[in-house]
């Protein structure tokens, strides 16, 4: 088990550095003055950066394709070790890049608040999953449909604008969703931590891709129930 929290670990770590690298991108970019980026105060106070839409979603779409290009070389790469390793680290920097751009384009003074709500939700369920008496295995197949569900409707949401209390239910159910597939995975790890034939850096690498997705996934969705319309 301590295998999976290393990598979970690194793998985290990654995400935020390539987050931090979006982030720090915009705003050097208006510290230097560029046309592109602006900044407007918040109802709160803060201060928002505003990038131009086109330009954001030009920098976004490569980058997402990027990203998914590692997601798939990490599937094919899973059991060779340490190519996976490798594979892990560059999805997850590109991972975060993605999530900063998102940031910027909700709203960059929402992460930290989200990140700690997800970790302590995280934290949570990581200790429900890990050392309650219940086994969540009967969670698997709700989990997987309502996935399937809130992916369509994710696909849906491209294409047509669905704002306020609709966005909010919906990023709500998001959440559920979520937070169940973190006490499904961790009771999971319970159950193999203690198999020998389980130990080692591959099956650590599956179960902390599995905790990693179900943690990103979180933050999105507490970003969207939270986030302005």
């Amino acid at each position: 088990m301590s295998k999976t929290f290393f990598i979970l670990s690194l793998s985290l770590t990654m995400c935020y550095v390539g987050a931090q690298l979006a982030l720090n991108y915009f705003r050097q970019a208006h510290r230097d003055g560029k046309k592109f980026v602006t900044v407007k105060t918040t109802q709160h106070g803060e201060q928002d950066l505003v990038v131009d839409k086109d330009l954001l979603m030009k920098i976004f779409w490569p980058i997402l394709g990027i990203n998914v290009v590692c997601f798939i070389g990490l599937m094919f790469a899973r059991n060779i070790f340490p190519l996976n390793m490798v594979m892990m680290g560059l999805f997850t920097l590109t991972d975060g890049i993605t999530l900063g751009i998102v940031l910027i384009s909700i709203n960059e003074n929402l992460a930290i608040k989200v990140a700690w709500l997800t970790a302590v939700i995280t934290l949570f369920a990581g200790t429900i999953g890990l050392y309650s008496k219940v086994d969540f295995s009967f969670l698997g197949q709700v989990l997987f449909w309502s996935l399937i569900g809130l992916i369509v409707i994710t696909f849906i949401r491209i294409f047509v604008s669905i704002q306020g209390l609709a966005r909010r239910v919906i990023a709500f159910i998001g959440i559920m969703i979520f937070v169940g597939y973190l006490l499904y995975d961790f009771n999971k790890i319970k159950k193999l931590r203690n198999l020998a034939a389980f130990n080692n850096w591959n099956t650590a690498l599956d179960a902390s891709i599995d905790i990693y997705l179900d943690i990103i996934n979180l933050f999105l969705q507490l970003l969207d129930l939270l986030g302005d319309d």
